[in-house]
């Protein structure tokens, strides 16, 4: 007989993208959400929080997602047991065992989209609700024209992972070029070595972000690098490496314009708004709340959302670049002092 174990869940990925969709999907159902991108991050959390569902990524640096259920589970060892998802790019017997032998409930395929998601959680007795979209008139910019100029992107595709969200979709996409960059760069650091550990952990990130997006044809040859990688083919690796990162980069590169076609056009759509001192204070309090707890994917939002309703020349919105520059540098405690003197300025 199924339960309804309530509305707490635990979302693990060291991919800041998987963790935007995956949460994205479970607070439209309703669910409230925290985010670790590492295992010991996600054992801390278990510690100090009761969750009633963890989805956990499966490989992940320095702890992978198997070893990080079967630390957590240790630490719930006598008390209340959370259900736990394993959620894998790859799902084949060997994972599904590994996963099921440190105790894992389920696991999930990636992409997850929306109505497996929520098809999952009914099955294992979890109630949910889909909360209605928001009439916004972000939403009524159209990307049509803007992501079909990104070749390679099903941007259809991407659209249904997110139950047809626009403005979920690109936030996703936003996070992913910073993703797409970082990967990008590791590949590079390490292409002179015979490091095929690494070469495997970032070309699987990269296929997980291209399949969250709907970059299929690019998920296909991170994915058959990613083997090649595991199964020490490294003449297969050098033969492919440069049209692969020449893609990578092309493609980076023209949807971080894309990205940036739609944010100045959203922006375009508050042109000439005020927004009264009340307002702009509670946003800002609640900006520095998200930089309190490390909320990257929640401070990003927080900082497009109060940058859209600024104009660009004003000084308020100039500060707010600054913000986003030291988040982009993990300078969370320069973030938060640059904050709270716009917010000390009101």
């Amino acid at each position: 007989m199924s339960v309804n174990y309530g509305n707490l869940v635990l979302v693990v990925d060291d991919n800041t993208s998987n963790v935007y969709v995956l949460s994205t999907m479970l607070k439209k159902l309703g669910f409230e959400v925290d985010e670790a991108t590492s295992g010991m991050e996600a054992i801390n959390l278990s510690c100090d929080k009761q969750y009633d569902l963890i989805l956990m990524d499966h490989l992940m640096p320095k702890m992978d997602g198997i070893e990080t259920i079967r630390q957590i589970l240790f630490v719930h060892k006598g008390e209340k047991i959370p259900k736990i998802f394993g959620v894998s790019a790859t799902i084949d017997n060997e994972v599904i065992a590994a996963f099921r032998k440190v105790g894992a409930d389920d696991v999930l395929e990636k992409p997850v989209n929306f109505e497996n998601m929520k098809n999952k959680l009914l099955d294992w007795g979890f109630s949910s609700r889909a909360i209605e979209e928001e009439a916004s008139d972000k939403q009524d910019v159209s990307i049509d024209q803007i992501l079909s100029e990104v070749k390679g992107l099903d941007y259809q595709k991407g659209l249904r992972l997110l139950a047809g969200s626009v403005e979920n979709y690109m936030n996703v996409l936003t996070v992913c070029v910073r993703n797409i960059d970082d990967n990008y760069k590791s590949i590079e650091a390490i292409r002179e070595t015979n490091q095929t550990d690494g070469f495997a952990l970032y070309f699987h990130s990269l296929k997980g972000i291209f399949l969250n997006i709907g970059a299929n044809a690019l998920a296909d040859i991170s994915k058959q690098l990613e083997m090649a990688a595991k199964q020490n083919q490294m003449d297969e690796i050098h033969s492919r490496i440069d049209s692969y990162m020449q893609e990578v980069s092309a493609f980076g590169s023209s949807l971080k314009q894309a990205c940036e076609t739609y944010s100045m056009k959203t922006k375009e759509k508050y042109a000439g708004e005020t927004v009264s001192d009340s307002e702009l204070a509670e946003k800002l309090d609640r900006l520095m709340e998200h930089i309190q707890d490390f909320e990257y994917i929640e401070i990003t939002e927080a900082l497009e959302n109060l940058t859209g309703m600024l104009q660009e020349e004003n000084e308020k919105c100039q500060k707010l670049h600054a913000v986003s520059d030291a988040i982009q540098e993990f300078d969370y405690d320069k973030a938060l002092e640059l904050v709270e003197e716009m917010r000390n300025d009101l």
